[in-house]
């Protein structure tokens, strides 16, 4: 059972923490003719194996709203309005995210990110704190950015907290929008955000491939011996951390997990544990299925060693694409440096060296692959034209 808010906190706050149906009705009356809102959410990722959204804050520009997704009440109605609903977000990528995989919710309005337009205006520092700070002399703290937010009910503080993602994010875009304008950006800016919000929404790709899935930062250093323990661990810890609903790094850190097995490799006869090399979470029964998932390692034949190398994903470059992809990126670089914006903002080296070993010659190719935004593209179009012999046209 969730215990509602005082009226009174909410007033002294400024924002309607809606937790029953009564208070959805009177929030989607309020909201229904607005022609734009702020949306963030607060998520559970930190604290749980299945993170979900645990709370929705909107604002309009007079209003502004909390909504209690585990409250007892039916979000069709609202998610049915906030899509059609032109939206501004701060990295909208994450929060899309998370409301498809909780709710199925795909926007349909356009989006506006203020984070995108912090880039192309050239911010060296794009995080939300700053933004407010800098543009708009508001000081925002995100020393909660790590708190439990499925945890009822919540503290006035996090309320507050939460509330002051969306609180100012209206005027903010405003306030983008018009250096946007400025620096004739806008129309990248929408580009960037309907790319971004295409990215966001594709399905998920689960990687289930059973010899690639637990390879961690890092493994592809050690001996097949020590990787076998890795493996073994690895799922050892995702079987802990489903069971208790955490994230497995909760369980073990990977770099716990590769001292661990580098250590048990090493060991000469029967592998005595010291709990001193583990977490104080590793006692008990799950010590006990720690130690059974080692003795199995320890077990395992060399012939079903793992492989030393990480499978690799597609083709190395040969000499002459290794060529190109460097032309490109000193290409990216200069004009980065004629517009005042960081290589990486208009295209990563990752991305160039895509676009060279799957020969994506023309800009067509490019933005049908979705790997860059139209206006990315079309600045690269004589680098392209250079790097692979022809006359290139957007």
């Amino acid at each position: 059972m969730y215990i509602e808010q005082p009226l009174e906190t909410q007033r002294i706050f400024g924002f309607e923490y809606v937790q029953n149906a009564q208070a959805l009705t009177t929030m989607l009356e309020q909201i229904q003719h607005a022609n734009r809102l702020a949306l963030d959410t607060e998520a559970d990722s930190y604290h749980h194996y299945y993170p979900k959204v645990c709370l929705i804050q909107l604002s309009t520009k007079d209003s502004h709203f909390i909504i209690d997704p585990f409250a007892d009440f039916d979000l069709k109605n609202f998610l049915e309005i906030l899509c059609l609903k032109n939206l501004v977000l701060h990295d909208a990528g994450y929060d899309l995210r998370m409301l498809k995989a909780s709710f199925s919710f795909q926007p349909k309005g356009e989006i506006f990110d203020t984070m995108l337009a912090a880039r192309l205006i050239g911010r060296e520092h794009i995080g939300l704190s700053d933004l407010l700070a800098d543009l708009l002399g508001v000081e925002v703290h995100k020393k909660n950015q790590r708190a439990d937010w499925s945890k009822r009910p919540l503290p006035d503080e996090l309320l507050k907290y939460a509330m002051d993602d969306t609180r100012y994010l209206l005027n903010l875009a405003d306030i983008l929008s018009d250096k946007l304008t400025e620096l004739g950006r806008l129309d990248w800016h929408r580009q960037s955000c309907r790319w971004s919000v295409r990215s966001a929404l594709l399905p998920v790709k689960n990687n289930h491939d059973p010899d690639e899935i637990w390879r961690i930062a890092g493994v592809s250093r050690l001996r097949p011996k020590e990787m076998a323990f890795v493996r073994e661990l690895w799922h050892w810890r995702e079987k802990e951390a489903q069971k208790a609903d955490v994230p497995p790094f909760r369980i073990l850190y990977p770099k716990q997990m590769l001292a661990l097995s580098v250590w048990a490799a090493a060991q000469k006869k029967g592998i005595d544990i010291d709990p001193h090399r583990l977490p104080r979470s590793c006692r008990g029964e799950r010590l006990a299925s720690l130690k059974k998932a080692i003795e199995r390692a320890s077990q395992t034949p060399p012939a079903q060693w793992p492989d030393r190398k990480r499978p690799q994903t597609g083709h190395q470059p040969s000499f002459e694409q290794q060529n190109q992809i460097e032309t490109l990126r000193k290409k990216v670089v200069q004009i980065g440096a004629s517009l005042n914006l960081p290589p990486q903002w208009i295209a990563p080296k990752a991305t160039l060296t895509s676009i060279v070993l799957r020969r994506l010659d023309t800009p067509e190719k490019i933005i049908q692959s979705n790997l860059l935004a139209p206006w990315q593209v079309e600045l690269l179009t004589d680098a392209l034209a250079e790097v692979f012999g022809k006359s290139r046209h957007l």
